[in-house]
């Protein structure tokens, strides 16, 4: 038991000393960054986007660690700038670092819980609710782009049939819209101003907006720039499939309705019923987190749970 104990321990030292590490070294790109931005201004190397875009040096072996750490917070980045949340990766694992604190000092102090079962509860419930937070917080605001990506479509389309060119366009878009088809158009438009070319600013969204619609859009606008074309008609006919499919998608919904508010139940009674038995009868379930074999007993149980919610959801789902 100590020894489990001192791994949980361990563990959410691991994590503040990751954090640290993190913050060391994003203060340190953050400068490098700012290095580049000045040499390029003041004419000591190329433009500003190939300051930005040239390929770092190959660091030696014993650097490669750390450039491992550094994709990770790159990666773990771009997921909390998908999801929209006014977040840094520092904050983020430190949050989840206190998180596990205060969920050990709970099971252990308060609720008298074995060491084992609580290190294992107090690690795994702070990263599975960041991922999960991460992922509902992505498809969110993904859905809401898709959703307000057809009058976007729409104004852009105005814009070039008035004469403005792309850059323009995109312009009208930003001034016309709300979040989050207005910050991801405005950063396409800080970009074109940067001098990043339209075809790498669009890819670049696709990437933050990983859908076919924003993918068809990217790609019939880069092939617009460069081969030329009716690019007013291609938005228009792009915007009238995106409402169409929207319609379609509710319909489906609204036929599935049933389902999903069945299994939305069949989720929730588990939890619910164990909770108002513990209110009820407190003693009546201690045996479920005291005894060892109670322990293992409410471990399968909860994973069989999570297991048939997570099939539930996956069958519920329809890819429209």
């Amino acid at each position: 038991m100590n020894g489990l104990i001192f791994i949980a321990v361990f563990a959410a030292f691991g994590l503040s000393a990751v954090a640290l590490i993190g913050l060391i070294q994003m203060d340190r790109d953050t400068r490098r960054r700012r290095s580049r931005i000045l040499r390029a201004c003041s004419g000591k190397s190329g433009p500003l986007v190939d300051s930005f875009e040239a390929d770092p040096p190959k660091a030696p072996k014993r650097d490669r660690g750390r450039q491992d750490a550094h994709k990770a917070f790159q990666v773990l980045e771009r997921h909390i700038a998908q999801a929209g949340l006014r977040l840094t990766p520092i904050e983020l694992i430190v949050q989840i670092a206190m998180a596990v604190f205060a969920l050990y000092a709970i099971g252990i102090l308060i609720l008298k819980m074995p060491p084992a079962f609580t290190a294992l509860v107090s690690i795994a419930t702070p990263l599975g609710c960041a991922v999960l937070g991460l992922k509902i917080a992505t498809t969110r605001r993904v859905a809401a782009f898709s959703n307000g990506l057809p009058e976007a479509l729409d104004v852009f389309a105005r814009g070039l049939k008035a004469g403005r060119p792309v850059a323009d366009s995109i312009a009208v878009v930003v001034e016309n819209s709300v979040d989050p088809i207005k910050s991801e158009f405005a950063r396409c438009q800080d970009e074109l101003r940067l001098g990043t070319s339209l075809s790498d600013s669009l890819d670049r969204l696709c990437r933050r907006m990983p859908t076919a619609e924003v993918r068809f859009f990217s790609v019939a606008t880069s092939l617009q720039g460069q081969t030329g074309g009716n690019l007013v008609e291609t938005m228009e006919n792009l915007a009238v499939q995106l409402r169409d499919r929207r319609k379609l998608k509710k319909k489906a919904r609204a036929l599935s309705s049933e389902a999903r508010a069945s299994a939305a139940i069949l989720a929730a009674l588990p939890f619910t019923v164990a909770t108002a038995i513990a209110f009820l009868n407190p003693s009546y379930l201690s045996a479920l987190y005291s005894d060892p074999r109670g322990q293992v007993m409410s471990i399968a149980a909860l994973l069989c749970i999570l297991l048939g919610i997570f099939m539930m959801i996956r069958m519920g789902k329809l890819h429209v």
